[in-house]
């Protein structure tokens, strides 16, 4: 039977980056490494993320990886400015609706779901 103390800390750490990675379950490991339960390896995250030495773990990019990263990035920045103005638009419509229909759209604070 496996115990705690038969995993060295570079193991524990390397199957703690195999999961944060997704090359590997929680269940996978447990089956593959002979861990008893989920919660040891929730345990073995927390204690790598309060120790920083073992979180730098160097990336290492090339040239077309950081074009496709920057290119991706932006799209999504653009994604998100539409949506924002989107939203402005959307707020608008109400505004104009309520004071022109004389109607309450949005729901007022602290009020209350109706029981069916």
């Amino acid at each position: 039977m496996i115990t705690y103390n038969d995993y060295t800390d570079s193991l524990r750490f390397e199957i703690v980056r195999k999961i944060q990675t997704g090359q590997i379950t929680k269940a996978e490991a447990c089956r593959i490494y002979c861990i008893k339960s989920h919660s040891t390896i929730s345990n073995w995250i927390r204690k790598f993320e309060r120790s920083d030495s073992y979180l730098q773990i160097p990336m290492k990019y090339n040239n077309s990886d950081k074009k496709e990263l920057i290119k991706r990035i932006k799209e999504l920045e653009r994604q998100l400015e539409d949506e924002q103005i989107r939203s402005v638009g959307y707020s608008k419509m109400i505004d104009i609706a309520e004071e022109q229909l004389k109607v309450s759209i949005r729901k007022k604070p602290g009020t209350k779901q109706s029981k069916k």
